[in-house]
């Protein structure tokens, strides 16, 4: 979930304290339990049918659909939960017929699942979700604390590496073998009596699985986009019918662009779409004019002022119900209430919205934003600063990650960056101070970027070093894939911020702290103290 982002004196308002829905209501809560219970039951039959070779029409579309709905489920209207609770439930049913006919007829013994809960046409989602509150206390009043966490842990590494699949397939590729992985760790959770310590042990295995698909995703950004450039993009708007991409999919703002080229509309990114700006292939469009607002997430406030038509691009949508219709679109599987959806490719109603709307009548300037890095002079800064740090002119290096811009974390960055000693040198893509001892890389939580240059740096120092500290500062799956693979690949002083808990719920980031060593980023005098022990 995205919410818009104020804040006063280090202190956050967002629309999710406004409206008051910073945690997971008991009814979400249970939707989720039940999607999770039926894409798990779903994973299974999967698994055996490729086990047994059953030929018949493959569930791996609708396993993948079911984690990232996951994600989203607080977005979706009732029609849509139902929806998608029924698609999962009809594949279940169908599988395990097929599964259940395959053993009959061969006669053979067959592992089978319980059916539980089964749901008729009849139910109405209020009954649905009674069932899945009393599946979610049935499940975990038989775990330990421990087990509860770690399948918590286990669900948020599933969703990452389903995410990165998803991306992956953007780009027309896959990997089959990390789908089974995937279906394997949710395997794991049809069944109660699994030892904490395989539980541990298949987190760790996906989430290094994890970080192999970003790889593959840091080769084919750049096969399909170029290279990353360094350049000074417009913040300022002029008097031009417009349309705003948000998001993070790069294909479709590409495919926007190539549908605009020859009409008079200015194009401008939102969010994490500001990257698109550093990437060569983008340069060829002069359509594609600047970026448009302050925020990072799908910020509501800039939605509400923007004077065109928008698409959004993500797997998660903010709470827009309240905006008036006619102006928001996604090219998404399945699109929140009110929000158009873009089919086959076809981006002419999103292009009409945007010729019928008002567009800019006014121009406003604004400060530019420097996006990107000139890959020569980047390589040499490195190689300037770990040669520093492996011969101790650099005592302590500290590497600060994708954040979530709050305002939070800026006041605790802030307090900091003035009690660093003079030789601590930061390397930031998020947060930073403007100091000498800095190097600021602006990627725009890009990951297949940040990954790069984090892997060229670990190439040329010692990743296990008492003297190397990594924050890490953005709340999301993805987020915990990496820390857990860090830790497991010897970094010793791994730091984590506080999330909100509708993102990562406290008992999971107690539970990194205890089986994974990962230190709560809160106390900047306490945490001072740990990086220089």
């Amino acid at each position: 979930m995205f919410f818009n982002k104020y804040s006063t004196e280090g202190t956050d308002y967002n629309e999710c304290v406004a409206r008051g829905n910073c945690s997971i209501s008991p009814e979400i809560r249970a939707i989720q339990e039940i999607i999770l219970i039926f894409t798990c039951r779903l994973a299974f039959y999967e698994l055996k049918a490729e086990e047994l070779k059953i030929a018949y029409f493959e569930n791996k579309e609708t396993v993948m659909y079911g984690v990232i709905s996951l994600i989203a489920t607080p977005e979706y209207s009732h029609e849509q939960l139902l929806d998608i609770i029924s698609k999962i439930y009809s594949k279940l049913l169908y599988a395990r017929k097929e599964y259940q006919n395959f053993c009959t007829s061969k006669n053979i013994k067959c592992e089978d699942l319980k059916l539980s809960p089964r749901l008729s046409p009849e139910m109405t989602l209020s009954e649905i979700i009674r069932e899945g509150e009393k599946a979610f206390l049935e499940n975990y009043k038989k775990l330990s604390l421990r087990q509860k966490t770690l399948r918590e842990i286990l669900i948020l590494s599933i969703k990452s590496i389903c995410t990165n699949l998803l991306k992956l397939k953007e780009y027309g590729k896959s990997d089959s073998a990390a789908l089974k992985e995937m279906m394997e760790g949710l395997n794991i959770l049809n069944f109660q009596r699994i030892a904490s310590v395989k539980i541990k042990r298949i987190i760790d295995s996906i989430s290094a699985t994890d970080t192999e698909i970003v790889k593959m995703l840091v080769k084919a950004q750049k096969e399909t986009y170029g290279s990353i450039l360094k350049r000074e993009v417009s913040r300022s708007t002029k008097p031009a019918k417009a349309l705003l991409v948000s998001g993070s999919n790069l294909q479709s703002l590409y495919e926007v662009l190539e549908n605009t080229t020859n009409i008079d509309i200015d194009v401008y990114t939102h969010s994490d779409l500001l990257i698109a700006h550093a990437l060569e292939r983008f340069q060829d469009f002069p359509t594609l004019k600047g970026h448009y607002g302050s925020c990072f997430t799908n910020c509501i406030v800039d939605f509400a002022t923007f004077p065109g038509a928008i698409l959004l691009t993500k797997n998660t949508f903010p709470h827009i119900d309240y905006l008036y219709r006619g102006k928001l679109f996604s090219g998404e599987d399945m699109a929140p209430k009110g929000v158009i959806k873009i089919k086959n490719n076809d981006y002419s109603p999103l292009i009409e919205a945007s010729l019928t709307s008002k567009g800019f009548t006014k121009g406003r300037e604004m400060p530019s934003t420097t996006v990107g890095y000139a890959e020569k002079e980047l390589d040499g800064k490195l190689d300037n600063i770990c040669n520093e740090f492996n011969n101790f002119k650099i005592k302590n290096l500290i590497i600060i990650g994708m954040s979530d811009f709050s305002g939070t974390q800026d006041e605790y960055f802030r307090k900091l960056f003035k009690r660093l000693t003079p030789d601590t040198f930061v390397i930031t893509f998020s947060h930073s101070s403007g100091k000498d001892n800095e190097l600021f890389i602006n990627l725009v939580n890009n990951l297949p970027a940040v990954f790069e240059i984090m892997e060229k740096i670990f190439s040329k120092i010692d990743i296990q070093s008492d003297r190397l500290s990594i924050f890490f500062t953005k709340c999301d799956p993805p987020s915990v894939s990496n820390i857990i693979n860090l830790h497991n690949s010897g970094a010793k002083k791994i730091f984590l911020t506080l999330c909100p808990p509708y993102v990562i719920n406290p008992n999971i980031q107690s539970a990194l702290k205890n089986i994974y060593g990962i230190h709560q980023a809160s106390n900047v005098e306490e945490d001072l103290k740990i990086i220089y022990e």
